[in-house]
């Protein structure tokens, strides 16, 4: 077989595709249990990561991704919890905040919502774990401390790839 390296263009000698491992950690998020009434939200970064943390309409913490997987808008700009179910405030699609399923899809503005909603698959929201510490009720979430990094090791390979190959011509 035609074993050896094969030859990428002049970037690829250039920057490596890193593949960057997750790296899961708890981290604290400077509340405590009794910070947070149910139904309430908090939008917190924890290393790089936009998360919010709440209380569902039973009292019981949850933590999801601050971002609705629609277009990106923050879900702390005025998403509400119904039960254990996190509406986001832009088109009103809404999750479940236990498994972060998609429960109904851009169902408002009744014109444009749906359509906006055709283009974009459907994707689910991010769930996270979340726990608050026996004695101080200091909440912490479980997170991938690597996320962003993975990111724009992603973002930055498309950007090189979109200048053709980065040797100076544009």
């Amino acid at each position: 077989g035609a074993s050896g390296p094969r030859r990428g263009g002049k970037t690829a000698a250039r920057y490596t595709t890193q593949v960057i491992l997750p790296a899961l950690q708890w981290i604290k998020t400077g509340l405590k249990e009794s910070d947070l009434a149910a139904t309430e939200l908090r939008a917190k970064n924890l290393s790089g990561v936009d998360v919010l943390v709440g209380k569902d309409g039973s009292g019981k913490l949850f933590c999801v991704g601050n971002l609705c997987p629609h277009i990106g808008t923050p879900m702390s700009e005025g998403a509400d919890v119904i039960g254990d179910v996190i509406v986001c405030p832009l088109h009103g699609s809404s999750f479940k905040v236990t498994t972060g399923e998609l429960i109904d899809w851009c169902v408002s503005p009744p014109i444009i919502g749906p359509l906006t909603g055709i283009v974009v698959e459907k994707k689910n929201l991010a769930v996270f774990e979340v726990r608050s510490s026996f004695f101080g009720g200091d909440i912490e979430v479980l997170v991938d401390t690597n996320a962003r990094k993975a990111y724009e090791a992603d973002y930055w390979k498309g950007v090189l790839d979109a200048q053709g190959k980065d040797d100076g011509t544009y």
